[in-house]
């Protein structure tokens, strides 16, 4: 069997063998519904806010703050969701690099009647002078990831949240300020306090946990559900919790956290070495202000989906854009028009993604994988 060389951990990354264990271990000695009365359901309750609080604690938060969903995009549409409510059609700022569960919110509220801004970010950045000019006396959300999943660009998040708070204290109206941290958790400092945002979202399988669960960190008491169900969550995000996934997912949290200076050190020298050895193909990922974890290059004039169809028949997985839609490629190639890169670069992107489980020798590999076809197609 061909071996494969994983190099799309921006994806998903394999699930640690200790969140495998604590998931089949809580599985099995917590029956209960954490809802329920009885002897089990109190003894699952206790489990769950335990996780809540150690979860709280990896984020250096309030656990109030913490709400258990079922990923990245579930926190999005919690927070999107939540202006529905709202009698009066206002504004709304969203940047053109989103992720697709983010900006393809943006139909649905011009459908809803609500102006929609998008603002650009050249080369990877949203500038704090384009929010300001787009914020008017209706903005009511501005959303903005912190670290863009396509090329890895790292956003001056706390610099553009002080431009929100700025615009509040003149009008006297509350915006709220959303960010997608999902490409952040575990993998580079960061401190939700002091950012200033009012809400973030994580996932859990792009840190070794599993799938399908993440957390919504949110301080606004006026995000509230569109469906509250049976309640659960503070009301916030009903059904009945996944304890076992949970739990698997704060196992992972925790061993990102605790190795994340050693993992970011490791996972920074792949990415130089990448760099150094690709140099003759234009690098779309800064140099500068941007995770190590992602560096997404070009190989025009031929089209990322050929280059990758070919790298995998050579044993490796890369990715020309987000994975996380199936027309995952055009949507890659509208954020990096969005940072005004050229088309034909943004049509030939390819993203490598890294994870602690990545050798150097394996990128050495990689890069020779890269050149090879890259001249055989030339």
């Amino acid at each position: 069997m061909k071996e494969i060389h994983y190099f799309d951990n921006a994806a998903t990354t394999r699930m640690s063998k200790q969140a495998i264990q604590k998931y089949v271990s809580v599985a099995e000695s917590h029956i209960g519904n954490p809802s329920a009365l009885h002897q089990e359901g109190l003894k699952a309750k206790t489990l769950l806010e335990d996780l809540r609080e150690k979860s709280a604690h990896l984020l250096d938060v309030p656990s109030s703050a913490i709400f258990f969903t079922s990923g990245g995009t579930e926190s999005n549409a919690l927070v999107l969701n939540h202006l529905v409510w709202k009698p009066q059609k206002a504004e709304i700022i969203l940047t053109n690099i989103e992720h697709p569960s983010i900006k393809e919110y943006g139909t649905l509220f011009r459908q809803l009647g609500w102006k929609v801004i998008y603002l650009d970010a050249p080369k990877g950045f949203v500038r704090s002078d384009d929010l300001r000019k787009a914020l008017t006396d209706k903005t009511r959300l501005v959303c903005c990831l912190l670290v863009n999943n396509v090329v890895g660009s790292i956003q001056n998040i706390a610099s553009l949240v002080s431009v929100v708070r700025e615009k509040e204290a003149q009008t006297g109206r509350k915006i709220h300020f959303h960010t997608d941290a999902v490409q952040a958790l575990g993998k580079i400092p960061f401190s939700l306090t002091a950012l200033g945002v009012d809400s973030a979202s994580f996932s859990a399988h792009k840190v070794h946990g599993p799938r399908g669960m993440g957390i919504l960190y949110n301080t606004d008491a006026s995000v509230t559900a569109l469906n509250r169900a049976g309640g659960q969550e503070n009301g916030l995000r009903g059904g009945t919790e996944n304890l076992s996934g949970i739990a698997a997912m704060v196992t992972a949290l925790e061993e990102a956290m605790r190795e994340q200076d050693t993992n970011y050190t490791h996972v920074e020298k792949i990415n130089i070495l990448l760099r150094q050895r690709l140099s003759f193909l234009p690098i779309l990922s800064p140099t500068e202000l941007c995770s190590p974890y992602i560096l997404t290059l070009s190989v025009k004039p031929w089209p990322s989906e050929v280059f990758t169809r070919i790298l995998y028949e050579k044993g490796f997985c890369v990715s020309s854009g987000s994975a996380c839609s199936n027309n995952a490629k055009q949507k890659s190639q509208g954020v990096l028009s969005a940072m005004l890169f050229h088309p034909q670069d943004a049509k030939s992107s390819l993203r490598l993604s890294f994870s602690a489980e990545n050798t150097l020798e394996e990128a050495e590999l990689l890069s020779q994988a890269i050149e090879t076809t890259y001249r055989e197609l030339t």
